[in-house]
């Protein structure tokens, strides 16, 4: 579509075969959950600022348990503008706009001589999405008056019918995924946020990313003439990926009336890195850095609640069956931002209300408002929960199936490992930012049982924000009900050179928890799968355990499409009363999605490509299973009777 010449100005006229910004009635609507755009008063010291808008998405349950996500809504400073004209809608190298936020700024307010434009950015998909901030007439066919923008790792800068175009993000590609040299492969911070700011200087446009000065192209000296119909939006193009809004791909923007010197650019660039590496979503604001309280391990007489705060803090936990007011546990302030509180004194099969107040040195206050939970159902009560894996890298497709989920209203979720896709020690990131500001909601009510990936494989914050009865941190086994899980390592080969003997103690450990129980149900969930789909022999060691006691169903992951086994023995297809085992490979929960098999394969009964999720319904010796996509359509369905 472009010139290759991508370090030059171009003249857009010239070489592209259609304008850059074509003019077109309105075809559609604006996104109608709308992240409040406010500015910050923490934000570091750069003066000439015109306008800053923060985007975060506004996660909440269906209902009237949406207020759980308030904690990320801020209130509007900017000057009151008007939003009712709708301008035509435009092209951006093609693709019309899917969420849009106009009239950011009067026209007053735009700067017309020498100027600088920012964006802070998340880009972990690897489909091609972008976005872009314009100042524009829309009653004309014209060239914007100036714009700013990135579409796929190549970003766009026009000013006076000029553009540049720079490659400079290295997006979560396959390309990049293949070619990558393994010693320099990052995620988290490193490889997925970027820090763009251009500056258009008398006679030249500056871009520097992530704080280094990347490109520096001529463009025609002189102030801008804005027309009296000009307007000023930031608008995503996100017609690659389902789910997705502004507001997952910008986390920040701003212009200013002035250039930016390299200084005031490096500056901006760590004030907003070192906010995101520490996992704070708000400088001065107290909140909830995993979204909300989440319930834990669920007993018949009591339950935990794990939660992190952006700072250490004083706690108030009050619950009781009728109201939050019948019992009470303070908690000073011990140093540390996350907490693990038990509450005992509970009865079976009860819906608790419970509420989490926080207070900070500074004097501020958070309430998580009043919340719910049930504890565990005794032996012989129905009993449902939900199944999925892989959530990885996309919190839009996370919310979205974490909506589903809880429409069902499942007793707990089970999610089978890489919940984040890089979630190790020095990419906390991807917990606070992604999995949690996505799922943390449905957490707030309804118990989650984690399982160890590779993505998270290295404890550190798989280990923090999670409570397990885990003898060695990975692997449990929980009883819940008539269901009894067990939730294995299946990261084998790097756990017993990291923790010598690792794979034979779990082994003995599964051998001796399988004899044990006297559930009705017997599940197995690790991350691995067991069937060679991709790789040979993943977690063949537990094969014969699973059939010398009689496991009924194994939940796997890690490759990112749908699968369901006929009842196996071995690797061969027989009858359930034969002692076939059916294994389910999960997969869909977010991931970059996989090819599923694509020749005819005996094992596989079922098959699918997409996202979603599993719904189990376990009365006595009956259980009953639905595969749902991220439309809600059932993909899947069978049912087991003993």
């Amino acid at each position: 579509m472009f010139g290759r010449n991508r370090f030059a100005h171009i003249v857009a006229g010239a070489l592209l075969p259609f304008p850059l910004f074509v003019l077109l009635p309105l075809l559609g609507q604006e996104s109608s959950s709308d992240p409040v755009a406010t500015v910050s008063e923490g934000r570091a010291s750069i003066s000439g600022r015109v306008g800053e808008w923060f985007f975060t998405p506004d996660y909440a349950l269906p209902g009237p348990d949406r207020r759980v996500s308030s904690q990320y809504r801020q209130t509007e400073t900017l000057p009151t503008l008007n939003f009712e004209a709708l301008p035509a809608e435009r092209l951006f190298l093609g693709h019309r706009p899917t969420d849009r936020r106009r009239r950011l700024l009067d026209r007053s307010m735009l700067p017309a001589g020498r100027f600088s434009a920012e964006f802070w950015i998340s880009y972990h998909v690897n489909e091609p999405v972008g976005a872009m901030m314009a100042a524009y007439d829309p009653s004309t066919q014209d060239q914007p008056h100036w714009w700013f923008g990135f579409y796929q790792g190549e970003v766009y800068l026009q000013k006076g019918g000029l553009v540049n175009i720079v490659p400079v993000m290295e997006i979560k590609s396959g390309k990049i995924d293949y070619l990558a040299d393994s010693s320099e492969y990052q995620k988290g911070l490193k490889r997925y946020w970027h820090h763009l700011v251009a500056v258009f200087d008398a006679e030249e446009i500056r871009l520097f990313h992530n704080g280094e000065l990347r490109s520096t192209a001529s463009i025609p000296e002189g102030n801008l003439a804005y027309s009296e119909e000009t307007q000023f939006e930031i608008a995503a193009y996100l017609d690659a990926e389902p789910h997705m809004e502004l507001a997952n791909l910008v986390k920040y923007a701003a212009v200013y009336d002035r250039p930016l010197d390299a200084e005031e650019v490096a500056s901006a660039y760590s004030d907003h890195r070192d906010l995101v590496e520490a996992g704070v979503h708000f400088r001065d604001k107290l909140h909830f850095t995993t979204g909300a309280p989440h319930i834990a391990m669920p007993g018949l007489d009591h339950i935990y609640l794990v939660w992190e705060a952006d700072r250490p803090t004083e706690a108030i936990i009050s619950w009781g069956e009728a109201d939050v007011t019948e019992h009470q546990l303070k908690l000073a302030e011990n140093g540390k931002r996350d907490r693990k509180v038990r509450i005992d004194g509970l009865q079976p099969n009860r819906s608790y209300f419970y509420r989490v107040v926080l207070k900070s040195q500074d004097g501020q206050t958070l309430d998580s408002e009043v919340l719910r939970f049930r504890t565990a159902v005794r032996s012989g009560d129905p009993m449902t929960f939900a199944a999925i894996s892989d959530t990885e890298a996309r919190p839009h497709v996370n919310a979205r199936l974490a909506d589903l989920m809880w429409s069902e209203t499942p007793h707990l979720v089970i999610n089978v490992g890489d919940l984040t896709d890089g979630g190790r020690h020095d990419n906390r990131v991807e917990w606070t930012h992604e999995y949690f500001a996505a799922m943390g909601h449905l957490m707030a009510r309804t118990p989650f049982l984690p399982v160890m990936g590779n993505g998270e494989d290295d404890f550190v914050w798989f280990d923090r924000y999670h409570h397990t009865s885990a003898p060695e941190i990975s692997y449990y086994n929980y009883r819940y009900g008539d269901v009894e899980f067990f939730v294995l390592d299946s990261n084998l080969e790097k756990r017993d050179v990291d923790r010598p003997g690792f794979r034979g103690r779990q082994r003995r450990w599964l051998r001796k928890v399988l004899s044990d129980s006297t559930a009705v149900w017997k599940i197995v969930a690790h991350h691995h799968p067991v069937l060679a789909e991709r790789y040979p022999n993943l977690v063949s060691d537990f094969v014969g355990l699973y059939e010398e006691f009689g496991v009924d169903l194994v939940l796997v992951g890690h490759h990112h499409n749908y699968l369901r086994s006929w009842p196996l023995r071995g690797d061969e297809p027989v009858t359930r009363a034969e002692g076939g085992i059916t294994y389910i490979q999960l997969g869909g929960g977010g991931g970059n999605r996989s090819f599923r098999p694509t020749t005819p394969d005996l094992r596989w009964e079922k098959t699918f490509q997409g996202y979603g999720y599993s719904m189990f319904w376990i009365l006595g010796t009956q259980l009953r299973y639905a595969m749902y996509d991220d439309r809600g359509a059932m993909r899947d369905y069978f049912t087991i009777a003993k």
